[in-house]
């Protein structure tokens, strides 16, 4: 039997108002495209934490078109298709998509934007496409398995967090079923938080 984290589920159902919240604002942008920092602002209240955005508005969104570019040869390759729909060579194709963008992220990038990390372009790409790109997070990581002890540094934190993508991906291809993202989203986000116990820090 799956064990159940209740403040996990505390915490899924308060930041589903938020996520509610932005997928409307979405749906009734004249332009559904055209990234501004309102989206980055979105974003970080759905994800919570203390990352905030760094940057002039100006700045942002000179550096979101070249997101804004990207999400639309995503859209217009895969229009309305669903993940689990997906065959193995079109699953290899939006995984490319994913890691164009996240090289977008990388601290060497024009387009970096400070204070808008990984997990912040994923939850972003989820919203934009809810039917093909699910949210890298460390307790969907976990409970999938997919996170050892020597994966997470001193403060809990997965290490290299961009590195587990293609793999989720594939993962909720594999486990979706009839099931939407989100729903295996919240199944996995609300299990009991685990790590594979076969690996330890090196200083431990």
């Amino acid at each position: 039997m799956i064990e159940k984290d209740n403040r996990a589920i505390r915490q899924w159902n308060k930041s589903d108002i938020s996520y509610v919240n932005y997928s409307n604002f979405i749906s009734n942008k004249p332009n559904k495209f055209k990234l501004t920092l309102i989206d980055l602002l979105y974003v970080s209240n759905f994800k919570g934490g203390y990352a905030t955005i760094n940057e002039p508005e100006e700045t942002i969104t000179e550096k979101l078109i070249a997101y804004e570019q990207l999400f639309k040869k995503i859209d217009k390759k895969f229009n309305r298709t669903k993940l689990s729909n997906l065959d193995k060579n079109e699953v290899i194709e939006l995984i490319a998509f994913s890691e164009e963008l996240i090289k977008l992220t990388d601290t060497k990038s024009e387009n970096k934007i400070d204070g808008f990390s990984v997990s912040f372009l994923t939850t972003l790409l989820h919203f934009y496409f809810p039917n093909l790109y699910p949210i890298l997070d460390r307790r969907v990581l976990s409970g999938l398995k997919l996170i050892k002890e020597k994966d997470l540094d001193k403060q809990g934190q997965v290490r290299n967090m961009k590195g587990f993508y293609p793999t989720l991906i594939e993962e909720f291809k594999n486990r979706m079923g009839n099931r939407t993202i989100r729903e295996l989203d919240k199944e996995l986000f609300t299990t009991k938080f685990q790590i594979t116990p076969n690996e330890k820090h090196e200083n431990d």
